[in-house]
């Protein structure tokens, strides 16, 4: 009996995707907490209490702060409660990558073990950027790192010691992490580390990268109560401009694995960042991946690794296979799709087959791309966020589903669900090919769908067509965790600005799921899929963009001109409204005289004239390495950041500020993009001697610029216009005060 044709199969195949997809997210969801004062075990109550007392009043700590010398402070106190000796590193953080320095006090201890090394160290940061108060960005770490502390501390000594490093200035370019992988010499002594971030406000907590080798962290890793992670996010992150203090330890080559979460992404460097909002099961999740991982680690005979592996969670199960072996299960897994395909006959049938359904998902994603884009544009604006998104994930899914199944007439005609299903496998197969050549470490994330679809294909001839139904929906289960469970983390992390980022992984499992939809009766489901659509775009149409949890982010930059006037810019990543666009006369065209227009909005405000920093040339000298100028720069407001911001300069210009060499390089977006530019930080009520050199006489022309987080008093009343629904974001509201220079060439 030919059972393709009925509705039965179609319903099955949703059924299946509904359970399998309900299953996934059970199955990764966060654990709930555990109770407080049970020996052996971290309790997110614990920590979080540690964490309320970490942070305090809930004040933004950047670096430099007193809010930041406050929780220092209080987490040397912690240590010292524990038992342990803590050092404070102070020095010159420099970038890698930029020239960007900060003053630094990274904080350091050591849990003693048996043996006086190697370490298994523990990493996190504890500032804040100026506008949050930093729960989970990195709060969450820096208490993880200390329950650890003091459970490990509880137990029978281990063989291994645990190097505990708090890192200051990570939000200003990873530079507290610079500078501990530049000059600590415990630098040398560590064998494995791991380093702890958070990212919005709750999510899982999982592995984000590892650096080779990876097979000692992995293999331990294995039997932590919920692992979590995909390898393919090392690919990834490559290729994002995404940093944390781990990519400083992988520089150094030191082996070790970067744990994050990334959901809520709405509250990340912004004002809710704060306790109320920090997820209990996240928090409990960072510890069960730490401390028991750590507690394995520092007991391991040897913490030296050979090998990677690959890594993925499957339905509860954690996956891992050395990553060698990735090339020759693909190669595996082509022999038999290629056996079959001759054994079969059906090559035209299945290459058809394959084009269309890929063309029919494509077709759809492109129809829901647009049909999102004008949402937006009826509303009149977009956001990363939105306040609620759960009319959203309807209407992709619905919406594409639909459109799927009408155009489900073209697959009717290509051959039996066998060899649609072929051609289903067989982009994944293309899909995995494409990452062998471009992304290898990404090939696991096809491996489990194409073994299974291999095999059930292989073994097609000997099964009976129920027993082979049952297995091609068990495909469809299979292929879930590596595509349509992504779809959701991807959007909380990076939000439906990037749309594009999430629609392959849809696209992913569509693939698989179109064989399933060829059936004559279509409209039993088109129609309620139709009426879920129309439903979830009006309410996308008439809820609001913003909420008090998911507000827009609006921050204000006050810049004192040295002729006593001020201007006030006005930026979001988001449309402004008309209230705030009515504001802006267009009288001003750019806020700072070596810039373009950078603000969303620009007016003219009145405000007390800002005190300039002060620029001193003490002394130019010629010698071997070539023209070195001595200057001292200082900020009369006690300012967070003095920036030189260089108009004209050589190219070979360098800078000497912890005693050594740096080259002074050129913004890369923002209002200084494309000029040279030097950033220091952390030196409130400091003045800085640092030295310019360069080789051939040439004029150096610029700017000082003072920064200071905040705004004055007397523009409180532009925060309340924010009201509710907006908050500040990142570097937040501030103030800018700058004085031109000259040095002149040497004749």
């Amino acid at each position: 009996m030919n059972v393709f044709r009925k509705p039965s199969l179609a319903f099955l195949a949703l059924l299946f995707t509904c359970l399998g997809f309900g299953l996934h997210q059970w199955t990764t969801s966060p654990p709930e907490p555990h109770v407080a004062g049970v020996s052996g075990q971290f309790s997110a109550y614990t920590a979080f209490d540690l964490l309320a007392r970490l942070l305090g009043d809930e004040q933004p700590h950047p670096t430099g702060s007193a809010a930041n010398h406050r929780v220092r402070d209080e987490i040397v106190s912690v240590l010292t409660e524990l038992g342990l000796d803590s050092e404070i590193q102070r020095t010159w953080g420099c970038s890698s990558r930029g020239s960007r320095c900060a003053w630094v006090e990274n904080i350091i201890s050591i849990v003693p073990g048996q043996e006086k090394g190697p370490y298994v160290a523990l990493m996190a940061h504890y500032d804040s950027v100026p506008a949050a108060p930093g729960a989970g960005d990195d709060g969450a770490g820096v208490v993880t790192l200390l329950e650890t502390a003091r459970l490990l501390s509880g137990e029978p000594q281990a063989r291994w010691p645990l190097l505990l490093i708090f890192t200051d200035a990570e939000e200003l370019g990873l530079l507290g992490a610079e500078a501990f992988f530049e000059e600590h010499p415990k630098r040398d002594q560590i064998g494995l580390l791991l380093n702890i971030e958070g990212s919005g406000s709750r999510g899982l907590s999982q592995i984000i990268r590892t650096q080779s080798p990876n097979d000692a962290i992995i293999n331990a890793y294995s039997s932590a109560p919920m692992p979590s992670g995909l390898s393919v996010i090392n690919e990834i992150f490559k290729r994002m401009p995404n940093d944390t203090d781990f990519s400083v330890a992988m520089r150094a080559g030191i082996p070790g694995a970067d744990f994050a979460f990334a959901a809520e992404r709405s509250h990340y460097h912004t004002p809710l960042d704060r306790l109320l909002s920090l997820d209990l099961s996240t928090l409990q999740h960072h510890g069960d991946n730490i401390w028991p991982l750590v507690r394995m680690l520092v007991n391991e005979p040897s913490l030296s690794g050979n090998a990677d592996l690959s890594y993925q969670p499957l339905f509860g199960w954690w996956l891992k296979w050395p990553a060698g072996l990735n090339v020759m299960l693909f190669a595996c897994i082509s022999l038999v799709l290629g056996y079959v395909l001759y054994r079969d006959h059906g090559l035209l049938t299945i290459l058809k087959s394959g084009f269309v359904g890929l063309s029919a998902v494509v077709m759809a994603l492109a129809v829901t791309h647009g049909l999102f884009s004008l949402l937006w544009s009826l509303k009149g604006g977009q956001t990363s966020w939105p306040a609620y998104d759960l009319p959203l994930r309807v209407l992709l899914v619905a919406f594409t589903l639909c459109l799927l199944l009408l155009m489900a007439g073209m697959t009717t005609r290509q051959g039996t669900l066998a060899q649609r299903l072929f051609g289903g496998i067989l982009v994944w197969w293309l899909l995995g090919l494409l990452f062998l050549i471009a992304l290898p470490a990404a090939v696991n994330l096809v491996v489990p769908t194409l073994v299974f679809g291999a095999g059930l294909l292989f073994l097609r001839v000997w099964l009976s067509s129920i027993s082979f139904q049952i297995g091609a929906f068990v495909l469809l289960l299979i292929s879930i965790p590596q595509s349509l469970g992504l779809v959701i983390p991807l959007e909380e992390s990076q939000g439906y600005r990037l749309l594009l980022a999430f629609l392959p992984s849809l696209g992913m499992f569509l693939v698989v799921l179109v064989p399933f939809l060829a059936s004559r009766k279509r409209a039993l489901f088109i129609l309620p899929l139709t009426f879920l659509s129309i439903a979830a775009a009006a309410n996308v149409l008439v809820l609001p963009l913003y909420s008090a949890d998911r507000p827009q982010h609006i921050s204000f930059r006050l810049v004192s001109n040295p002729g006593h006037s001020a201007t006030l810019g006005i930026t979001s990543p988001d449309n402004l409204s008309e209230d705030w666009i009515r504001l802006d006369k267009k009288t001003v065209e750019a806020q700072l005289p070596w810039a373009v227009r950078s603000s969303d909005v620009i007016i003219e405000v009145e405000s007390a004239a800002l005190e300039r920093p002060t620029f001193q040339l003490q002394e130019t000298t010629i010698g071997d390495a070539g023209i070195e100028h001595e200057l001292v720069i200082e900020s009369e407001r006690l300012g967070d950041t003095l920036t030189l911001v260089l108009t004209e300069a050589p190219a070979d210009l360098r800078f000497n500020l912890n005693g050594r060499w740096h080259p002074v390089t050129k913004a890369r977006w923002g209002a200084m993009k494309g000029l040279k530019v030097l950033s220091l930080s952390g030196i409130r009520g400091q003045s800085v001697g640092l030295k310019l050199q360069h080789n051939e006489p040439h004029l150096i022309k610029g700017y000082l610029v003072d920064v200071q987080y905040g705004l004055p008093i007397a523009l409180d009343h532009f925060s309340e216009k924010r009201g509710q629904l907006a908050v500040p974001v990142r570097t937040g509201d501030h103030s800018l005060a700058y004085q031109s220079f000259q040095i002149s060439p040497v004749q």
